[in-house]
């Protein structure tokens, strides 16, 4: 499946049951990760990505900047 945008993949992937045990932490981190998005509050671009790659997912299309 193709996702547009870190943040939505990332809000997809930690939905999922037991995505716990796929990211190799633990179900408070999961429950705090969702608490923040509910929330509005703010979840390092870092962070997404390396959980999105420990879950399995690539990239599909790099980045792109028009400076």
């Amino acid at each position: 499946m193709e996702v547009k945008g870190t943040r939505e993949a990332f809000s997809l992937i930690i939905e999922e049951k037991n995505v716990y045990l796929k990211l190799g932490v633990t179900r408070a981190t999961v429950s705090t990760y969702k608490q923040y998005l509910r929330e509005g509050k703010s979840i390092s671009l870092d962070k997404m990505e390396e959980m999105l790659t420990k879950y399995g997912a690539t990239v599909a299309q790099e980045k792109v900047w028009k400076i």
